[in-house]
């Protein structure tokens, strides 16, 4: 039984799996492309599954928050700019209660009473209370570029870390070529990535000046490692599979 994406049967071939996983990734490149944030917006642990639905009704009602956010900014807009709210009397029952006869009548929303009914309408869509919503088209294009990194997970060796931790799977790679090419075993120092779906790599810096270079130009069927310093070493090409956050090479 091969890999499959969400609300599909399992593949009855590897190749078509692998050819599945092929069109998410150009998908996941094409949707993602100058989208610098790629991970989830929420802490709460959630299922691929479950992440998917959300991200699916987050793109189908996105232009609905639109308009409710603009209702809640023509209220807040009435509070802001009318002299009424500003009279102070100096009975606070009083003063409560011209309040809430103003805001009975004009549907004002003062500045506590705004966050609270946006944070609201964020949270339903599964976004903290306090983001910040850019412009429409902007949060169209992240909500799909996170819909096609979340399928991913679905389709790929590693459930897509490939893509939400590059260094993690470099560091284990590294660690593995280090130890059939050059019989040693270093503790890496520092891991700089510059990984944009296929294009760019992790290098892997060890001491003595040995650097590994991951490349990804391959997912979802090899990654690729070669060292690049202080000499250049054989180009070697792993089939790959995860278990957990464990990179299994051969």
């Amino acid at each position: 039984m091969y890999i499959r994406t969400l609300g599909q049967s399992p593949y009855q071939s590897e190749a078509a799996a692998r050819q599945a996983a092929q069109e998410l990734f150009t998908k996941y490149e094409s949707d993602c492309r100058g989208i610098d944030v790629l991970k989830r917006l929420r802490k709460e642990k959630h299922t691929a599954y479950d992440e998917a639905l959300l991200l699916r009704r987050r793109i189908n009602e996105l232009p609905k928050l639109y308009q409710d956010k603009a209702e809640l900014d023509r209220r807040a807009r009435i509070w802001r700019d009318s002299p009424e709210k500003n009279r102070v009397f100096s009975d606070p029952v009083l003063e409560r209660r011209r309040i809430a006869e103003f805001v009975s009548r004009t549907g004002a929303l003062a500045p506590e009473a705004y966050r609270i009914e946006l944070a609201k309408l964020l949270v339903r869509l599964g976004y903290p209370p306090n983001y910040y919503l850019r412009d429409l088209n902007s949060e169209l294009r992240r909500a799909r570029c996170e819909e096609s990194v979340n399928n991913l997970r679905f389709a790929f060796p590693c459930g897509g870390l490939e893509v939400d931790d590059p260094k993690a799977i470099s560091g284990q790679v590294a660690d593995h070529y280090l130890r059939t090419e050059l019989g040693i075993t270093l503790s890496n120092q520092k891991i700089p990535c510059s990984v944009s779906g296929r294009r760019g790599f992790c290098d892997v810096h060890f001491p003595h000046g040995i650097t590994i270079r991951v490349n990804f130009s391959k997912v979802p069927y090899m990654l690729t490692a070669v060292q690049v310093a202080p000499k250049v070493g054989p180009l070697r090409e792993y089939s790959y599979s995860c278990f957990g956050r464990k990179v299994n090479l051969s």
